[in-house]
């Protein structure tokens, strides 16, 4: 039962620790750095990343070439930043995506879109918090046995719903800023 126990412990751990790693040695020998560069600049990773697979592929002495993943990277970085792209990172609240375009034409415009998102992003998460502290106050409402805390909590309650209201607001103005 024991080792049971252990292996339903270390299982995850070994699985977790298995997908850090940036590049499979199989994948370091044929890779094509030009392409992996692209590809990381297209789905907006940092151009450090070349750092983990030169950790990776180093541990089966494979060198990747970091000028071809530069050039690969430099053109695949033009693909990701886009407003569109921008939006998409912000609204969902990729703050790692924040300054991968720093530096690159259009990065200004990505920076604008980005924050416009994260604006929105954060809008939603407020209406979040508050329908949860809605159904928690509800709960308590219900739950009360005393006139003046039912009172308070209804005041809390009609708080929350014009902070809602005004979200919502908020919210369809920031919708409208999308690229």
């Amino acid at each position: 039962m024991r080792t049971q126990s252990l292996v339903a412990l270390l299982l995850p751990l070994a699985i977790g620790l298995a997908g850090c790693e940036s590049m499979t040695v199989s994948e370091c020998k044929v890779a094509d750095w030009s392409r992996v560069g692209y590809t990381d600049g297209s789905r907006g990773e940092s151009e450090s990343r070349i750092a983990n697979y030169t950790e990776d592929c180093g541990k089966a002495g494979i060198v990747p070439n970091a000028k071809a993943y530069r050039r690969g990277w430099d053109s695949g970085i033009l693909q990701f930043c886009t407003p569109a792209n921008a939006w998409r990172e912000g609204t969902q609240g990729h703050t790692s995506k924040e300054d991968v375009c720093r530096g690159q034409p259009g990065a200004n415009t990505y920076a604008r879109y980005f924050q416009a998102g994260m604006r929105l992003h954060r809008t939603k998460e407020q209406m979040q918090r508050n329908s949860s502290e809605t159904a928690r106050l509800q709960k308590r409402l219900e739950a009360s046995k005393s006139d003046d805390e039912r009172k308070e909590l209804r005041s809390d309650l009609r708080h929350i719903d014009r902070d809602q209201a005004r979200l919502r607001h908020l919210l369809e103005e920031q919708q409208m800023s999308a690229p």
